[in-house]
C-alpha cells in the first residue's frame, strides 16, 4: 500500500512541476551558453539543467565553438553533468534564439544578447572580463 502511494505521489509531483514551466500551453525554452557559462559554474547549471528538464522546459546548449566539435561538445557536457535537449553551434546566437522561440537565456557575453528582444529574458554571467571586481561595475 505504501509504495503505491509512493508512486501516486511522484506521479502527481512530477506532473505538478511540468505544469510549473508551461507558458500558454507550450512548454518553456531555455538557452545555456557554455564557455563562460556552463564551463565556470559547472555545479549550478548541472542541478540547473537537470531542474528545469525534469519540470518539462527544452534546454538549449548554445555557443560560438567551430562546427563539427558537437562530439566534444557532448562529451565536455556529460562531464559537467548538464541535462540539455540539444547543442547549437552559431556565432548568431541572437538570430538562433528569435528563430527558436527562446524565452531565457544565460550568457556571459554582451555581443551575443544585445540586439535580442525585450521578451527574452537575459541573465548576465559575471567573469572576471566583464565586471570590475574591484570598482563593481560591470565593464562595457
Amino acid at each position: 500500500m505504501q509504495a503505491n502511494n509512493f508512486s501516486t505521489n511522484y506521479v502527481l509531483h512530477k506532473k505538478l512541476r511540468e505544469l510549473y514551466c508551461l507558458v500558454k500551453d507550450k512548454i518553456m525554452k531555455i538557452g545555456i551558453d557554455l564557455d563562460g557559462t556552463i564551463s565556470e559554474y559547472p555545479k549550478f547549471f548541472s542541478l540547473f539543467s537537470r531542474a528545469i528538464s525534469d519540470a518539462g522546459c527544452t534546454v538549449y546548449v548554445i555557443t560560438d565553438r567551430p562546427p563539427g566539435s558537437e562530439n566534444y561538445i557532448a562529451q565536455e557536457l556529460k562531464h559537467y553533468g548538464i541535462t540539455y535537449d540539444s547543442i547549437k553551434i552559431t556565432s548568431d546566437k541572437a538570430g538562433f534564439i528569435e528563430e527558436e522561440g527562446i524565452e531565457v537565456l544565460f550568457d556571459d557575453m554582451d555581443r551575443y544578447f544585445r540586439h535580442l528582444p525585450p521578451d527574452v529574458a537575459v541573465f548576465k554571467i559575471r567573469q572576471k572580463y566583464n565586471f570590475d571586481f574591484n570598482r563593481m561595475l560591470w565593464r562595457d
